[in-house]
């Protein structure tokens, strides 16, 4: 039971901070989650203690949980290995493609196109995870997965904001569309490379959100 309710707070906290219902910098402490949550500080500390690994919050003994900035450093260290994976990945996948795989990724298009007009953004940035997502699943590497997940996750609750400027929704989509003209050509050159042009404006409109685009050059 312990153990049950160890993953629940570690699921709970891990969405209230993907949500932004706190901000970077804000301290919080085990009393506070442990209230919110109904349950004992028993779990809320494992739980904590499993975030802290994955990099979403630091645990201060003096201070209590702090929610960190993201770094310069991060930023590039993560899209870094999305780049090294997912262009991979992408090229790897072409031989699996069936026409039932290109359908389903027609159908992932058509969704993201009509959020995209409807200007719903939070709806777009699920679809957005959905598309990458097809290709790590039909991958089949577990391992490969939950590690794009795992750093992925760290900038969702950016997703929206980074979304919101001007004309970055439609670029995204018309990325997502180079990547899968390229895949049904089933040309993995092409298809990295549309990989990388992605990656590279993604990792832009992050450093460019936070502030910190001057200085990563």
């Amino acid at each position: 039971m312990r153990v049950k309710k160890k993953d629940f707070a570690y699921e709970e906290i891990r969405k209230l901070i993907l949500r932004r219902e706190t901000s970077e910098g804000v301290i919080l402490s085990e009393n506070s989650l442990a209230a919110e949550l109904n349950m004992s500080r028993t779990p809320v500390r494992e739980a904590l203690q499993r975030l802290q690994m994955e990099g979403f919050l630091e645990i201060h003994p003096n201070r209590g949980v702090v929610i960190p900035e993201v770094s310069v450093v991060e930023v590039n260290e993560t899209f870094a290995l999305r780049m090294a994976i997912e262009e991979f990945v992408i090229k790897e996948i072409i031989p699996l493609m069936t026409e039932e795989h290109f359908l389903q990724v027609d159908e992932l298009l058509h969704r993201q196109r009509e959020s995209m007009e409807r200007r719903n953004i939070l709806e777009y940035l699920r679809h957005d995870k959905d598309f990458h997502d097809f290709y790590l699943r039909l991958y089949s590497n577990a391992l490969i997965f939950s590690t794009i997940k795992r750093v992925r996750d760290r900038f969702f609750s950016m997703g929206t904001a980074v979304l919101r400027g001007v004309g970055t929704v439609e670029r995204s989509f018309q990325q997502h569309c180079e990547i899968a003209e390229a895949v049904r050509r089933r040309d993995p050159g092409a298809a990295a490379e549309a990989m990388h042009r992605h990656m590279v404006t993604g990792r832009g409109n992050v450093l460019s959100l936070s502030g910190t685009l001057e200085n990563a050059r």
